[in-house]
């Protein structure tokens, strides 16, 4: 087990506190796990505790026997029961001298109700959440090294599908047969995400008109599913010759993912799958060069749109009718739907060493999903891919 360091964590909080009392914010209580894990090396059931100046409390309710090694640098105070909180935070001079922060897109609302109304009254609460998550939008060397080996997983997976791909072989078998190797290579298994209503599992692996179905997940890809309880990603369709196959997958080391499809096919495809390929690769080039610090995410999210309609495929685009999604990129680390987003109106211009997943694809009806992605770095000269499994559709 490798713990994440010390002095990186330190300089998160840090750099936390300092926009706490501008905000006034005496109290921070950081509870979801991606969050804990960020600011405290390790995930628990409780909180990381942290004012606008000196040291955190890791409030532990559990679990109470574990390896110090994997609980992070923070001192931890161990509790049973909710009511103990401001006690244990007056003894620990964490009491809160101003408004109290949750991470309010993702705690329960009873919980923020019981710590307002119960912990904390006379306390305004607040929402911390933007704080984390633009903070976390930018990687340090740390997590830069945790993206890089996801990716390397997600190549020599994709090196190995040629070889496995077989007429009549389910989606399903593929699936099952590219995660036992994911595992095999040390991604550990679950992806986090941030939207309280957003599932994923490993990733979606489609065939032919599979490729079009929408499902309930902000994705531009859907799939059937195996059941009607997880209408998403393989089923138990059949691959066949001459039709799309979409290998979308995630690979996650120490809490860091990284997200990449690659098309293959068993003979050849129409026509009209080539031609929305080309449109695949035009926007690529786009937007290696034109994602870069300084840019506006709204801006590249126009010119990626208007090639689009240059080629008379903007129905096709992202989803169909209103099942389409509405971002061409999303931020990746610790959570597969992190900051920044290629939108229309995403606020904050990009900057050196955002990571992000670039998925451009094209839903062609009565042929399937055609369209690739991969994560990348944010540079002054543009885009700096991670993932590097040879680009365009491999026909086996």
């Amino acid at each position: 087990m490798e713990p994440a360091p010390a002095d990186e964590i330190t300089l998160r909080v840090e750099a936390l506190q300092k926009a706490l009392a501008p905000a006034s914010i005496g109290l921070a209580l950081i509870r979801q796990p991606a969050d804990l894990f960020y600011y405290a090396g390790t995930i628990v059931d409780g909180f990381l505790a942290v004012a606008r100046g000196g040291q955190p409390s890791l409030l532990v309710r559990r679990p109470h026997h574990r390896d110090h090694s994997t609980l992070g640098p923070w001192p931890r105070v161990l509790y049973r029961d909710l009511k103990e909180l401001p006690q244990i935070l007056s003894h620990s001079g964490l009491e809160p001298r101003g408004a109290v922060a949750l991470e309010l897109d993702v705690v329960p609302a009873a919980l923020v109700k019981r710590i307002g109304e119960q912990l904390f009254p006379g306390h305004p609460i607040v929402d911390l959440s933007p704080f984390i998550r633009a903070q976390r939008m930018i990687k340090s060397a740390y997590e830069m090294a945790q993206l890089h080996r996801g990716a390397a997983i997600l190549d020599q997976v994709h090196a190995q599908v040629p070889a496995l791909l077989n007429p009549g072989m389910s989606e399903l078998e593929l699936s099952a047969t590219l995660e036992y190797r994911l595992r095999l290579l040390g991604h550990q298994g679950l992806v986090r995400v941030r939207n309280w209503n957003l599932e994923v599992f490993y990733g979606h692996v489609l065939s032919g008109v599979s490729g079009l179905l929408a499902a309930y997940t902000d994705t531009p890809s859907g799939g059937a599913g195996f059941s009607a309880a997880f209408p998403q990603g393989a089923s138990l369709k059949k691959l066949a010759p001459n039709e799309p196959i979409s290998i979308d997958l995630a690979a996650c080391v120490n809490g860091y993912v990284v997200d990449m499809t690659r098309m293959y096919a068993l003979g050849s495809l129409p026509s009209r799958a080539w031609e929305a390929w080309e449109a695949v690769e035009e926007l690529y080039r786009l937007f290696t060069s034109a994602a870069r610090s300084g840019a506006r995410p709204g801006e590249i999210f126009q010119l990626l749109w208007d090639a689009v309609r240059a080629r008379g495929l903007a129905d096709f685009f992202m989803g169909l009718g209103c099942d389409r999604v509405s971002f061409l990129g999303h931020g990746v680390g610790l959570e597969l739907d992190e900051y920044p987003f290629i939108t229309a109106r995403f606020p904050y211009p990009l900057e050196a060493d955002m990571v992000l997943a670039f998925e451009p694809k094209f839903f062609l009806p009565g042929i399937g999903m055609i369209g690739q992605e991969d994560t990348g770095r944010i540079t002054p000269a543009g885009v700096e891919w991670l993932t590097r499994s040879p680009r365009g559709i491999t026909i086996v």
